[in-house]
């Protein structure tokens, strides 16, 4: 999946399943949480830029619940989402987002590491979501 963001051009593979899994079973108890906004999720459809239009209008919300997490599990959702992904350079090379547990580029902010992150989410499990419930069922 190839994507632009604040002017950067960025490219991302496919987590192996194992990787899918772990990132997928740490985002549950905040997908719970966030279960009204998978709605606008599922309604933007489609692939690509409607889908992901719709995802940065609720990262904030994301953002919040992520602060309240262990930083465990935010590490076991962040680092493999950031490490397939690479981004071009000005001498026109692809070179990691993310190696050895840090940013390799001193522009990527918060919001743009917490975009990043989504991107791979939804084009990794993104087929997922669909099955999930749109809204939460009493006693559970």
């Amino acid at each position: 999946m190839d994507f632009q963001l604040n002017g950067a051009e960025y490219r991302a593979v496919k987590l192996d399943v194992f990787a899918q899994l772990k990132v997928s079973r740490k985002l549950l108890p905040l997908i719970a949480t966030i279960v009204s906004d998978i709605q606008m999720l599922k309604e933007a459809g489609g692939e690509g830029g409607d889908k992901f239009k719709a995802l940065e209008t609720i990262l904030p919300k994301i953002a919040d619940s992520i602060a309240d997490m262990p930083e465990e599990n935010v590490n076991a959702i962040l680092f493999p989402c950031l490490s397939v992904v690479t981004r071009k350079t000005a001498a026109g090379n692809w070179a990691p987002v993310f190696t050895q547990d840090s940013l390799m580029f001193d522009d990527i902010d918060l919001f743009t590491m917490l975009t990043i992150a989504g991107r791979v989410v939804v084009d990794n499990i993104g087929n997922f979501l669909p099955a999930l419930p749109t809204s939460e069922t009493a006693g559970q």
